[in-house]
């Protein structure tokens, strides 16, 4: 897992460049951009742009993935992000295309997105996002999907 400022993104030694395409169309992004998925280069990068509300921690389950890398990026409002490592996590929702969900548990760590921060997921980071700062709020976000 990384968490970062968008202008440091190009300090990592990412491994593969649709990385670099990837955080190209963040940088380029209009936080008005329409909900919904936006191409990149195909099935291989791509962009979900999405407005949602976030809520109290209870009821989230962690998710995994094990194609794809995700580069998250609140583009308005606030949101809290728990992060554990996939091991040894109980399986909630066993791996269906693209996802895999487990059970939320403590300890965990919370990361705190605003505009220009990023987080990038890795398959052995699970992450659980949604979840509300002290009060719900309305979070507009993009997901760039990246195929390792």
């Amino acid at each position: 897992m990384i968490l970062d400022t968008l202008p440091n993104w190009g300090r990592y030694p990412w491994q593969n460049d649709r990385f670099r395409a990837g955080f190209q169309h963040l940088l380029t992004l209009d936080a008005a951009a329409p909900d919904g998925k936006h191409s990149i280069a195909g099935d291989d990068v791509f962009c979900n742009v999405m407005t949602y509300e976030t809520s109290p921690a209870e009821g989230h389950e962690f998710e995994t993935h094990r194609d794809y890398a995700d580069i998250q990026c609140v583009l308005a409002g606030r949101e809290a992000i728990r992060w554990a490592p996939r091991q040894g996590l109980t399986v909630t929702k066993p791996y269906e295309p693209d996802a895999e969900l487990q059970a939320l548990v403590l300890p965990s760590t919370e990361l705190i997105m605003t505009p220009g921060r990023f987080a990038v997921f890795f398959p052995d980071d699970a992450h659980a996002p949604g979840i509300a700062c002290e009060i719900p709020a309305t979070v507009r976000k993009a997901v760039v999907k990246v195929r390792l």
